[in-house]
């Protein structure tokens, strides 16, 4: 099944992404179209207390539907926090959500080791 992103955001280049996302999945694992949607802070904040009861804005939202939606200045804030360049850390969280679409999670303990290291897969591929 091939998978179709469709977005724009400076320095990342989809085509590797979904490559690499590829190389770390079973290929019936996603939808075939995936959407990327960037929110404001507020927009962020709404969905999350709509969709997963949480009174606080998130980095990344996985919708079943194929929709991933990212908050940008949260990434471009965690990134400078965590020591990351934005685009590392922006492609990390495109990755965790496709992640999310594919059934990972981190609820147990298990589900965060299963999604960390198809995560590190990924973007080893990627060249991170």
């Amino acid at each position: 099944m091939e998978r179709n992103v469709k977005f724009s955001y400076s320095g990342i280049d989809k085509n590797k992404i979904l490559k690499a996302v590829n190389s770390v999945l079973p290929r019936n694992k996603t939808s075939p179209e995936i959407g990327l949607v960037f929110v404001s802070e507020k927009r962020m904040l709404e969905l999350n207390k709509k969709y997963r009861g949480k009174n606080k804005i998130t980095n990344v939202l996985s919708f079943n539907e194929g929709d991933i939606v990212i908050c940008p200045v949260v990434v471009k804030r965690e990134a400078q926090e965590y020591g990351f360049t934005q685009k590392y850390w922006m492609t990390r969280l495109v990755v965790h959500g496709i992640l999310h679409l594919a059934g990972y999670g981190h609820e147990r303990p298990r589900d965060i080791l299963d999604m960390e290291k198809a995560e590190r897969e990924a973007l080893a591929l990627l060249g991170f």
